[in-house]
């Protein structure tokens, strides 16, 4: 339950922060060309590579491909939708819990998602806040602001709130907001707890057409 809390959160601060940045860079058709796959590799300590982060995604010590169809979730995992009129989203835009062996391990925003359709949806972002699963090394209520920024650097924008407490990374390229609610960028989002504790993790990646 907290993980959906945490996630619906984030989704709500970030859709109203880059819609204030960059609701111009709307599109009229979402795109479903998924970027090429790469496979894990890590750069110098101190800078951030999404395309190096997006590499190094593990859920319950299994390498996780990212973005993905989830048509192409592979045996023992499933997905659960949102309904999309509880959290004001448009055709063309879904959230979904995935569930592998029976338990939720993630939280995922899709785009391409279209009712009758839904196998052909992308996950373009992915939420997760679990000590077994990790995001270029950096594993929720282990991981402290120091060791996220020996890996990342600093990050290119900090956001904090009171209540609930959050103090908030952000690493990368925030574009935008299509006219499905579709996110375009990519980022990374850290959320830390009072003691300076990684409790939230968030990778999006989706481009412009």
């Amino acid at each position: 339950m907290k993980r959906i809390y945490l996630f619906l959160l984030c989704c709500v601060v970030m859709v109203a922060f880059v819609s204030c940045l960059g609701e111009s860079n709307s599109k009229n058709k979402t795109p479903v060309e998924l970027p090429p796959k790469v496979e894990p590799y890590t750069v110098e300590n101190g800078a951030f590579d999404v395309d190096a982060v997006r590499s190094n995604i593990n859920i319950n010590n299994m390498h996780f491909d990212f973005p993905l169809l989830l048509s192409d979730l592979e045996k023992g995992w499933k997905y659960e939708l949102y309904d999309r009129s509880d959290y004001g989203l448009k055709e063309g835009s879904g959230y979904a819990n995935l569930i592998y062996n029976g338990t939720e391990v993630a939280a995922v925003s899709l785009e391409n998602c279209y009712t009758g359709k839904e196998k052909e949806s992308v996950i373009y972002s992915i939420s997760i806040s679990s000590s077994d699963c990790d995001i270029y090394g950096i594993v929720p209520f282990n991981s402290t602001i120091a060791d996220v920024e020996k890996l990342l650097g600093m990050p290119d924008e900090m956001q904090t709130m009171a209540t609930p407490y959050k103090h908030t990374y952000i690493y990368g390229d925030l574009k935008g907001v299509d006219q499905n609610k579709v996110i375009r960028g990519q980022y990374l989002v850290v959320d830390f707890d009072e003691n300076g504790v990684v409790d939230f993790l968030k990778l999006t990646y989706s481009v412009i057409s």
